[in-house]
């Protein structure tokens, strides 16, 4: 088993804006984010489509009980299922998760981020 203290190295490394000195990194502008040959795949240009932050989260998800939900469900519409620690079940439809990509949530006591 992996001590506890040994995950925490890594993740605080990806941590965008935390340089553990004190200082906070400065956010780079547009411009500098699209320079470089970085922006380029193959000789092609990557297009930007949508701004930073441009897909909002769903950040108080509400809910509807499975009887209801197939009213307006497809029978074979996916959804992405998650099951807490004390058995309480969620379902995020995949045309939902589509349009928003993640929505944070607390289930069963814990946040949870259920991504797309």
């Amino acid at each position: 088993m992996i001590p506890h203290h040994a995950l925490l190295v890594p993740l605080a490394l990806l941590v965008p804006g935390c340089r553990g000195d004190g200082h906070e990194e400065v956010e780079p502008s547009r411009a500098e984010r699209l320079a470089g040959p970085w922006r380029q795949i193959e000789g092609e240009d990557l297009v930007e489509v949508l701004p930073r932050d441009g897909i909002p989260a769903i950040d108080d998800p509400t809910y509807v009980s499975a009887q209801e939900a197939e009213a307006f469900l497809a029978p074979d519409e996916a959804v992405l299922g998650v099951v807490g620690k004390n058995g309480t079940a969620r379902a995020y439809s995949a045309w939902q998760l589509d349009r928003h990509e993640i929505v944070n949530d607390d289930l069963d006591g814990e946040p949870i981020a259920a991504t797309w």
